[in-house]
């Protein structure tokens, strides 16, 4: 099989033409011809652009930013879209911080209100309709919350204030039953957040109960050497042990975890986990039914 074709899922690419090409290729010149998931930022509209999302949350109208949502996902999906790196829904405190305007403000209240609304929006009561997306909640956890605003900082805070201000928004998310998570780059209590099982594990899935599966901010997986954990096989086994699922864009997954395994540093189990959760997500997306179900040319929206 050609190398290039190992992969699962093509980020920031749409259009049906785009999508249907890449798609038949996945599903029919693949040895397994499991279909591949297509995510892209939509985060304020797709075709049709709302305000961002520090605007959208000075509305305090929560029935018109969940229909902000619902017009994005039908726009997407149309475009061959089936997943939205959206909502962010990151507690922004700290004026110095350079991503403030995509975020809904400094109240946790006001923030988990939103957060349920987008995630309602973009995923419907059924992901398997072919309007709908699924939402991928970010960036997990306390983003904002890095030290002098510096984005990728370390984010050193009590447990109170950390339950009390910052995790509300996430936790609202996975209770409006957010289809995924994304992790943040910085650290959380000294550990890298896509390392962190405390965070990922502990919290997330035994704590909040979440179900879905987890990907990685872009690279950060390979971000982590910076942060000086490991080289790229050590980083992609810790992320793995600690609960990602998905490693976005780096490849440290593909290139390392068999010899990882090899090395007894994961376990089958940890492989077959990811996988699980990924391909589990495909089946809800309704992927495994009809490959081709999420767009159609004649029904792309192009206004309302």
């Amino acid at each position: 099989m050609d190398y290039r074709l190992r992969i699962g899922g093509v980020f920031n690419t749409y259009t049906p033409i785009a999508v249907r090409k890449l798609q038949e290729l996945a599903v029919t010149s693949t040895r397994l011809h499991i279909p591949l998931i297509f995510g892209y930022d939509v985060i304020h509209g797709h075709r049709t652009i709302f305000p961002i999302a520090l605007g959208l949350s000075s509305t305090w109208d929560m029935k018109l930013i969940e229909q902000s949502a619902r017009i994005a996902a039908r726009e997407a999906s149309a475009d061959g879209l089936q997943w939205t790196f959206s909502p962010m829904v990151d507690i922004a405190r700290d004026p110095r911080w350079g991503r403030i305007s995509e975020g809904s403000g400094e109240d946790p209240w006001l923030g988990s209100q939103i957060a349920k609304a987008m995630v309602r929006g973009y995923q419907g009561d059924d992901l398997m309709k072919k309007d709908t997306v699924m939402a991928c909640v970010k960036h997990f956890a306390l983003y904002v919350g890095a030290e002098g605003g510096r984005d990728y900082n370390t984010a050193d805070m009590s447990r109170i204030r950390m339950y009390q201000d910052y995790l509300p928004p996430y936790q609202a998310a996975v209770d409006a039953d957010v289809g995924s998570v994304m992790t943040s780059f910085n650290e959380v209590d000294g550990i890298p957040a896509s390392a962190n099982k405390w965070l990922l594990d502990d919290l997330l899935r035994h704590q909040w109960n979440f179900t879905g599966f987890i990907v990685t901010d872009y690279t950060a997986i390979n971000e982590m050497i910076d942060h000086g954990i490991g080289n790229l096989k050590q980083v992609s086994a810790r992320a793995l042990k600690a609960g990602v699922d998905m490693d976005m864009v780096v490849g440290g997954f593909l290139r390392t975890l068999s010899e990882s395994l090899d090395e007894n540093d994961i376990t089958q189990q940890h492989i077959d986990r990811a996988c699980w959760r990924v391909l589990e997500a495909k089946y809800k997306l309704g992927l495994f039914d009809d490959p081709y179900l999420y767009y159609n040319e004649i029904e792309v929206p192009q206004k309302y």
